[in-house]
């Protein structure tokens, strides 16, 4: 996951040592993390974008599921594709598993502090960055693994699909192996009541002038929200399942969704649910326990109120590079 930044302008040396133990893989000690450097900076950007991936790195249930997945998926003397790599973690898990040769494809400014990591982990004879979109940029060869951890908290709100289809197409044999194998996005109503207090004060004289125009801003937009189960009133279900070995598009799809209980319905969550590897499930579901992801919200413009056992139909339309959410909802 890569937010969007302006250029590296400084530095700060700070270093910290992490060791991560699976003692079912009997990995012990295989693989230590040295970051001899981290740029920080003294500017408001630099300090997001240290936030940002310090929360991923240190997110454990996320970091650790795809260590597990890379042990059991790379083979030694494999080449792998790291598409997105950030900070370049799942590039030092891949070459802990033995690849001979790990792409690393980054086009945020991090890749220059990925590139110090792998040389003080001494790996860098392996790692090659390659700066710019996985989409515009070609590669000396093709992989036998693509590692991508480009889910987003809405599951295809960072291009997944459309940079996996690429890859497929020009990055990878034909019999590559991917991680993650499946992505779903899930879905469901929720009673917000707190968030609708929000959307209505614009209704009212602000400092006696007219906001509401500013209630644009809140409907039918995808945010980003940590959502408790409490707010969740109907049976969550997938409404679009992604095969990430044979990705299609377009990504769409209708659920009918079964109310819980009475409640007043006031937007639609989206989450995701992804099976990294055989065994290894990763979801930003609430009550959610991957800290680097929150949930997806739509507030709809008219509340409507349902009994337990309602029928809601939801219907969704993502575009390809997963900027474009598009919902509707109708009662059965």
């Amino acid at each position: 996951m890569s937010p969007s930044n302006g250029p590296l302008t400084g530095t700060r040396h700070q270093t910290t040592s992490l060791r991560w133990i699976s003692d079912g893989l009997g990995l012990q000690d295989v693989v230590r993390l040295e970051v001899n450097s981290i740029w920080v900076g003294s500017d408001e950007d630099a300090v997001t974008f240290y936030d940002y991936h310090h929360s991923m790195v240190f997110d454990r249930r996320r970091s650790e599921t795809f260590l597990r997945a890379i042990m059991k998926t790379v083979k030694p003397g494999d080449v792998v594709v790291d598409l997105g790599a950030g900070t370049g973690l799942l590039s030092l898990f891949a070459a802990a598993a033995g690849a001979r040769r790990i792409y690393a494809i980054e086009h945020e400014p991090i890749g220059d502090i990925a590139r110090e990591v792998a040389t003080v982990n001494g790996v860098a004879d392996r790692i090659e960055f390659v700066v710019g979109k996985s989409t515009e940029i070609d590669l000396p060869e093709k992989g036998d693994v693509l590692v991508t951890e480009t889910i987003g908290n809405a599951a295809f709100d960072e291009g997944i699909i459309e940079s996996v289809v690429d890859a497929r197409k020009r990055h990878l044999k034909s019999d590559a192996r991917i991680i993650p194998q499946n992505v779903s996005l899930i879905c469901a109503l929720l009673e917000l009541p707190r968030d609708r207090e929000d959307v209505e004060k614009l209704s009212q004289p602000v400092y006696t002038f007219d906001l509401s125009p500013l209630q644009s801003l809140m409907i039918d937009r995808m945010a980003w929200d940590e959502l408790s189960p409490v707010s969740v009133v109907s049976d969550p279900r997938p409404i679009f399942e992604a095969d990430l070995h044979n990705p299609i598009t377009p990504i769409a799809g209708r659920k009918v969704l079964r109310a819980r209980r009475e409640a007043k319905v006031d937007a639609i969550g989206f989450w995701f649910s992804a099976v990294i590897a055989k065994g290894e499930i990763l979801t930003n579901a609430p009550p959610n326990t991957t800290p680097s992801w929150n949930q997806g919200v739509t507030m709809l413009e008219k509340p409507f109120t349902i009994k337990k056992g309602d029928q809601i139909n939801v219907q969704i339309d993502v575009s390809d590079d997963g900027k474009s959410f598009a919902v509707a909802v109708e009662r059965r």
